[in-house]
């Protein structure tokens, strides 16, 4: 059955702005204006799962979804991209770090402004709602195909096997690491109560580990050798020392990778439904958490310098993390035990990955525009979204099934990581239009001009750097800019032949209405209407 526009459980996008050719069917009303149309996103809107996350949930949500294998594996590979300069590489940090302040802020403001779940999707469509859904399509195919978890997955098998004392080998490591995978969507599709259980419980041992090993950085630091017994190999007069060639194009990769060790600050605004009062929570939750993560990161940034020799870091891939442990604390202490919690702290990210993309594909799929949308967002059979889930895992398994030589982890951190900037930026530009189109909305979070400005400079250039870098570094895999470009002109060419091409071409319109599943869930039906008038189900 069809519902009205004016329920709590509205579609996020009113058909008659979208598309001339897109008509509502007549048991939904739909605003004539635009401004009335975008009203709806400013009301607050529940979901079947309910409001049950306070203040302590979202820092914990977000430490646990920002750290991950990131700082326990890109330092290394940030280092060599930097040509060995210790000025650059903390130069890449801090710009990583204050681009996650920023961008939080801006996130903010949207956030206050539409109180709802779908975070960058319903951002997107707040702002971009013309040409005839073209943002909405974009960005939710963009989504499904990039929303899998390649790099973590991997990263685990391999800490897994060092803690266990065998080589990582990479076949192995892909195994246990899918093997993970699988279980984690089976026990998230079954109950998100358990999800939300276990992200607590790792969160706080995650914040341990890490002041941990921010303390042991100092202790390094402050302490002489005859205690200690482990080399201070950070010097203050080799601080800007360029050991090889460092490029716009290598900074732009170091800057990606930094990028995606803090990459997850945004994720919360996809769960905003289930936030209890969500706008103040938020002004409390995300300035907190990204400070605890941004203290942790230089610290242990500064401990793989002291620690590792400068020669020796640049020759590390991703086991940066377990060399720390091991030369400081042997090979039993550091190799066994300590990486082996920090395999734990990556199962922990997985899981709470799984959960915020189970999350964005059920608000993707309730726009119902593609096949299988009423199947994928459901939450049968255990009131969870485990259909939702199966996409990610299918398409992580396939990429790491690639047969290659090429770094998979190294070559999945960039391709993840570049097509976001891009959303990121025109999401933080969109704010400067929300502001022209009505100038007296007042949030109750607002971003500086600066963080905006920054935001969408940062961004720009974050888009423009990847595009000139050679293909040498990943031999038989494309160039991940490029691919991302060609991946998001397929959706462009999917939207136009949905919403504008195949209607032209067959002579229908589309109808849409809303339909509410047995569990509460509203999703939406799309209708294919002939001439005759006589109409048909499309997705």
């Amino acid at each position: 059955m069809a519902s009205n526009l004016n329920n709590q459980n509205t579609p996020l996008l009113t058909p008659e702005m979208e598309n001339p050719q897109i008509k509502s069917s007549s048991s939904i009303s739909i605003p004539i204006e635009n401004n009335e149309a975008l009203t709806q996103f400013h009301e607050l809107e529940d979901t079947p799962h309910g409001r049950h996350l306070g203040v302590f949930g979202v820092v914990m949500m977000i430490i646990q979804r920002i750290i991950g294998s990131g700082i326990f594996a890109v330092s290394s590979m940030i280092y060599r991209d930097v040509g060995g300069c210790t000025g650059l590489f903390f130069l890449v940090w801090i710009i990583a770090g204050y681009s996650s302040y920023a961008g939080i802020s801006c996130f903010g403001e949207l956030g206050s402004i539409v109180p709802r779940s779908g975070g960058m999707k319903v951002f997107l469509e707040y702002i971009y709602f013309k040409p005839k859904m073209m943002m909405s399509v974009v960005f939710n195919c963009y989504t499904l195909l990039f929303g899998s978890i390649i790099a973590n997955v991997i990263v685990l098998g391999e800490y897994l096997l060092y803690a266990c004392g065998y080589d990582a080998d990479p076949n192995m490591a892909k195994i246990i690491g899918l093997i993970f995978l699988f279980f984690s969507c089976l026990t998230l599709g079954i109950s998100t109560k358990i999800g939300v259980k276990i992200q607590n419980i790792t969160g706080v041992l995650k914040l341990l580990l890490l002041c941990f090993i921010s303390l042991t950085g100092l202790y390094v630091l402050i302490f002489p050798f005859s205690l200690t017994k482990i080399e201070n190999n950070f010097h203050l007069n080799e601080f800007f020392k360029v050991k090889s060639t460092v490029t716009f194009s290598s900074f732009s990769s170091a800057l990606l990778k930094a990028i995606f060790s803090f990459n997850g600050w945004q994720t919360t605004h996809v769960v905003m439904n289930e936030i209890k009062d969500p706008v103040q929570t938020m002004k409390i939750a995300a300035p907190l958490a990204l400070l605890l993560i941004n203290a942790c990161y230089l610290l242990i940034n500064l401990s793989y310098l002291i620690v590792i020799p400068g020669d020796e870091l640049l020759n590390i891939d991703e086991m940066v993390g377990s060399i720390l442990f091991e030369k400081i604390f042997g090979e039993d202490v550091g190799r066994r035990f300590l990486t082996a919690i920090v395999a734990f702290s990556v199962a922990g990210n997985i899981i709470v990955v799984l959960y915020h993309i189970s999350r964005m594909n059920q608000e993707i799929f309730r726009s119902g525009f593609l096949p299988y949308s009423r199947f994928f967002a459901s939450n049968a059979p255990f009131g969870a979204p485990l259909r939702s889930l199966l996409i990610p895992f299918f398409i992580t398994a396939i990429v790491i099934s690639i047969p290659t030589d090429a770094n998979i982890f190294n070559y999945a951190i960039n391709l993840e990581s570049y097509p976001l900037q891009f959303f990121i930026g025109l999401i933080c530009f969109g704010i400067v239009l929300i502001r022209r189109r009505d100038p007296n909305l007042n949030p109750a979070i607002k971003a500086s001009k600066f963080d905006i400005f920054f935001m969408c400079s940062f961004c720009l250039i974050m888009f423009i750097g990847p595009l000139t870098k050679s293909n040498t570094e990943f031999a038989g895999l494309p160039n991940y800019a490029w691919l991302s470009i060609f991946i998001l002109l397929l959706c462009v060419a999917y939207w136009y032949g949905m919403f504008i091409g195949l209607p032209k071409l067959r002579g229908y319109t589309l109808e849409v209405e809303d339909k509410v599943l047995s569990d509460g869930l509203v999703i939406k039906t799309w209708k294919k209407v002939s001439s005759d008038g006589q109409g048909y189900q499309l997705v």
